[in-house]
Formats: structure tokens, C-alpha cells, sequence
């Protein structure tokens, strides 16, 4: 099962490529075909995650123990992918990067991670109901649906990334920033 997982993983890390390419070469005109490779990425994310977790008798790959800087990669080629098809201004997305690099570097949490990655996933959501609203509907309806399907999953997320916050918090009003990485 890990390897699935991994392959999975692996397999995301392709998709990233595609979005920037189809950015690149086809402008808006690929956005419901970035759409989909988007879609099919997270989902792809959701049964990777199962699957690493389903099996306990291998530690995590090399690509498994680098799974959350792939979704970081999937996140950064949506932005880009954006930038490329003129949503997101190129001054904004290079400004965007770069001070999300810093805050990384500095407190590498993951709990900063993702909340540099919500504005950036929530701007896809919200450019698919402006320009192919069926996208934007079938966001909407996968994320409810893997709310419901997998709530268990859900709530030990966002307690970790609370427990992650309050850590990072007493990290920064203790000064001790170089002790920040949680995961």
C-alpha cells in the first residue's frame, strides 16, 4: 500500500508540472483541464494519506516523508498557473512568494505553511466559479464531500494545526524562533 501512496505522491508532483506548463501554453483556454488535474490532485492527496496511514509495517519513503512539500508544490503551481493567465498580477505573485519563503525559513511551522496556502487554494476556488462556475460548484461539493467522508481525519487536522498555532505562538513570545519546526 506505501507504494501506491508514494506513487500517488509521485504522481502530483507531475500534475504540478502540467498546471504551469498548461499556464505556459495555453493560457485561460486550459483552465477547466487544469481544473480537473487540480481536482484529481487532492484527491490523489486524500487516498495517499489513507493508504501511508493503512500501512504500519514500513516506515514513510523518502517521497512519503516529503508528502506535505508536495502539496505545497501543487498549491504554489495553482498560484502560478493564476499569475500565468493574468488573475494574479506577476508583481503579487513574485511579492507573495518571496515573503511566504521568508516567513517559511524563519518559523518553519506548519502551521504558517498552511496558512499560506489557504488564501492561495481558496483564490482557485473562487477564479473557477468566475470563469467555468461548474468548476467552482464541484470544488465545493468535493470538499464537503471529503469533510463528511473523512470527519474523523478532519477534526485530528485541525487540532494538530491548532496545537501547531499555540506552539509556534509560545515559540514567538518566547523568542525562541530557530525551535519552530512541528512537522
Amino acid at each position: 500500500m506505501r507504494l501506491l501512496a508514494d506513487f500517488f505522491t509521485a504522481v502530483r508532483l507531475v500534475f504540478a508540472a502540467f498546471i504551469v506548463y498548461a499556464g505556459l501554453q495555453y493560457g485561460v483556454q486550459a483552465f477547466g483541464a487544469v481544473a480537473a488535474v487540480f481536482l484529481l490532485g487532492w484527491t490523489l492527496d486524500t487516498l495517499d494519506g489513507h493508504l501511508a496511514r493503512a500501512d504500519t509495517s514500513h516506515p514513510p519513503s523518502w517521497i512519503g516523508s516529503h508528502e506535505r512539500e508536495v502539496d505545497a508544490v501543487m498549491v504554489v503551481a495553482g498560484f502560478i498557473y493564476l499569475t500565468l493567465i493574468g488573475i494574479v498580477p506577476v508583481w503579487a505573485c513574485i511579492s507573495y512568494l518571496a515573503v511566504s519563503t521568508v516567513l517559511l525559513v524563519r518559523f518553519r511551522s506548519a502551521a504558517v505553511l498552511t496558512v499560506l496556502e489557504v488564501p492561495l487554494v481558496v483564490l482557485v476556488v473562487v477564479t473557477a466559479f468566475r470563469l467555468e462556475p461548474l468548476w467552482g460548484w464541484l470544488y465545493v461539493a468535493w470538499g464537503l464531500g471529503a469533510m463528511i467522508l473523512d470527519r474523523r481525519r478532519l477534526r485530528i487536522r485541525l487540532e494538530i494545526l491548532w496545537d501547531d498555532a499555540q506552539r509556534l505562538r509560545d515559540r514567538l513570545t518566547s523568542g525562541d524562533v530557530e525551535g519552530a519546526e512541528e512537522r
